[in-house]
């Protein structure tokens, strides 16, 4: 009962901390989660793949179907086709040939004839010349329509073959009728022995046995449910496709190829893997590919309230810290996809807050290893960020000048409590009290000796030992895959995993701009600093819409933050030149927002240095977002802090003059937030309204952003 009693106390007690704001910012990520994963797209997954050789072909057996109301079976009126990987230079175009035949009589060679049906082209990810088909990639694509383009195909034509032009996984192959229904076809010689008459099976067995990778060749037909659509709703994005293909080269089994290895060599090993486990669990479909992205994003919104309520300890201004970063933009679009950068962004956050704990608090004396574990935490966090792309080594300079301005705090703090025991054991003499303050004086030096060698313990176990650990530990799926695919002799690796990974990493700090997207959101880093340019990350137009889900960080808050950030520059810069704590600008509230500043400056310098030396895309500012928008908040804390004026109520709030200011800004902003929602969402709108509702957010065009 007493047990009972105690652990209902301490459940209340944990429940009483929690403060209103706090609550509000539960509500807060609860949503963003809600939000993200009710408009992440749906289950819908085109099953298992089928590998195809270059130059080889599959044949599909129709069964035309008779409808109610129709005297004759439905004939074949559209074609969809769903690949996956194909070993060929991303941009290329691959031609797939498509021919048709009957399942009378006799087979001879000469059966199959192309009239009506022909070659398609697909480019590999994207058509790099235009002909071909671009976003094909585990996308339902038509490539047949005859109703539109006229050609009659009738039903007597039951055998269609589809010759593979490289190396390349096959999801899906849907074949629809004039009514709209899925027709059943099949590919494996049981299935199609039936329907052809005995006497001639004979002469069509091959056409359905005589390929040795037959067995699989009845995952082409194994789902036949056909999600095709032009929004990321029912569509992957490009660069959605690369971490597609890693996962499909993880699970490529004992398949060899030949062509290009394609994989996502912007990112690190680990950013694979969270995706990988989505996609097993439900699917290779749009949810299984983005559930995680939405999870992490979800929990940089919480990691933004508790960095907030550490900086300027209130969960007021954590919330409003939550709220700029949850609708300010980048998190509702590249924080929505299969991409690497939410898993990135969190850890790295994470890892700034804990050392932001070792340099705000320090060393607690009675608990030297409980406080020193935040610079353990930072740097295991860090090692994962490291892992997931290895550009984050750029954070350590903010995260070491954390490091060595809380490890300077420490030394001072023991100076300090040195000289003034010192002072106190003056004129002490040599009797017992002198004894005590000497044993004292030990035990202070005992404390600081262990303090530090606990810091640079933790320090370099977790910044170099864990960092190395997680980064190999991660690149075993991607080294046993690429042994598995390439190497000529899989038992005995010619390449070995620590020369391959070495080469990863090389280039990671090399992006490619592979995508049409990528390619022309390229941009210097400071491109996003003031929001000039948006990134486009799935476009579509057409009937009078205009269909996209554009990355363009909130206006008035970029705006509010980079005038934030001069304005707190010089406080900083004034507090320092007028004596520091002796000077004018010195009061109560200045450590807090100097410390404040320190971290948010040393986060948005070491995360914009990630990308100044290459051409990236405006979505991979995320991170530097994240900091960046810190200077909002920060702002109105400074002013808050230091208004004297008499507080009124307003709506029965009672708010002081600097509160309402703030109150007027979060309605411009959520004015803003309402009016970039359908180039948040890619909700469908007609260009002239595209333009009105958010194509006045940047003058810059990038081929695809402004209507």
């Amino acid at each position: 009962m007493i047990v009972e009693k105690s652990r209902a106390s301490r459940l209340q007690a944990f429940f009483a901390r929690i403060t209103k704001f706090g609550w509000a910012a539960l509500a807060l990520v609860l949503a963003f989660l809600v939000v993200g994963a009710c408009t992440i797209g749906g289950f819908s997954s085109p099953g298992k793949s089928y590998f195809a050789a270059e130059g080889s072909s599959v044949v599909f057996y129709l069964d035309y179907q008779t409808h109610e109301g129709e005297t004759g079976a439905s004939p074949l009126d559209r074609v969809y086709l769903n690949v996956g990987a194909m070993y060929a230079s991303v941009g290329s175009d691959q031609e797939f040939e498509f021919r048709r035949a009957t399942a009378s009589g006799n087979y001879t060679s000469g059966k199959f004839i192309s009239s009506g049906m022909g070659k398609v082209s697909v480019g590999n990810v994207w058509s790099a010349g235009g002909e071909g088909i671009s976003g094909a990639n585990y996308n339902w694509v038509k490539v047949f329509d005859f109703t539109e383009s006229g050609t009659s195909v009738g039903s007597s034509y039951k055998l269609i073959r589809i010759t593979f032009p490289c190396d390349m996984l096959v999801n899906e192959v849907i074949f629809v009728d004039e009514a709209g229904q899925v027709i059943p076809a099949y590919v494996h010689e049981n299935d199609v022995r039936s329907f052809i008459d005995a006497k001639y099976w004979a002469s069509y067995r091959d056409l359905f046995s005589g390929d040795s990778r037959r067995a699989d060749a009845v995952n082409l037909v194994d789902s036949q449910t056909l999600v095709a659509g032009r929004t990321t709703y029912t569509n992957f994005t490009q660069d959605e496709m690369y971490t597609l293909m890693q996962i499909d080269d993880i699970l490529a089994g004992d398949r060899v190829t030949e062509g290009s290895f394609v994989a996502d060599t912007d990112s690190g090993p680990l950013a694979v893997l969270f995706p990988l486990v989505g996609t097993l669990l439900f699917g290779k479909s749009l949810f299984g590919l983005r559930i995680f992205s939405v999870l992490f994003s979800a929990a940089l919104v919480a990691a933004a309230y508790f960095l907030g309520k550490e900086l300027f300890g209130k969960g007021s201004f954590g919330f409003l810290f939550a709220c700029l970063f949850a609708a300010g933009g980048l998190a509702l679009t590249v924080g929505r996809l299969g991409l690497s950068l939410p898993v990135t962004a969190l850890f790295a956050v994470l890892s700034f807050l804990f050392m932001f704990r070792f340099f705000a608090r320090g060393i607690d004396k009675a608990h030297p290893v409980r406080s020193a574990c935040s610079v353990l935490a930072s740097g295991i966090l860090f090692a994962f960020a490291f892992a997931a792309d290895p550009k984050c080594v750029f954070l350590l300079i903010g995260l070491v000048a954390l490091f060595a301005a809380g490890a300077v705090r420490f030394v001072r703090a023991h100076l300090a409590e040195r000289r003034a025991l010192d002072a106190a054991t003056l004129g002490a003499g040599e009797g017992e009290l002198a004894a005590s303050r000497a044993q004292e004086r030990a035990a202070l030096h005992a404390d600081y000796v262990y303090g530090s060698k606990l810091i640079y313990l933790f320090f370099f176990i977790s910044f170099v030992v864990a960092t190395a650990l997680v980064t190999v530990l991660a690149s075993l799926p991607s080294y046993a895959t690429y042994v598995r695919l390439y190497d000529p002799n899989p038992s005995e690796p010619s390449t070995g995993i620590f020369s391959l990974l070495a080469s990863a990493l090389g280039d990671a700090f090399r992006p490619d701009n592979i995508t049409q997207y990528t390619a022309s959101n390229a941009s210097s880093s400071f491109g996003w600093l003031i929001a000039l340019k948006g990134a486009t990350l799935f476009s579509a137009s057409g009937e009078g819409t205009y269909i996209a889900l554009n990355a363009q960080p909130n206006l008035a808050v970029t705006v509010t933050a980079l005038v934030g950030f001069a304005f707190m520059t010089v406080y900083a810069v004034l507090y320092l030149a007028s004596g520091g704590q002796k000077g004018a600008y010195a009061s109560e509230h200045a450590p807090r927002i100097l410390r404040a500043y320190f971290l948010l400056a040393a986060g948005a310098l070491s995360s914009v240095l990630q990308f100044a030396f290459t051409d990236a895309s405006a979505a991979n500012g995320l991170l530097f977002n994240f900091f960046y928008f810190g200077f909002a908040p920060l702002t109105f804390y400074t002013v808050w802090v230091h208004d004297g004026s008499a507080p009124s109520k307003v709506l029965g709030i009672r708010m002081n003059f600097s509160a309402k200011v703030l109150a007027g800004f979060c309605a411009v902003y959520f004015v803003l937030f309402a009016l970039s929602l359908p180039m948040y969402f890619g909700i469908p709108v007609a260009p002239g309204a595209a333009r009105a509702l958010f194509g006045w957010t940047t003058f810059i065009n990038n081929g695809f952003f402004r209507a």
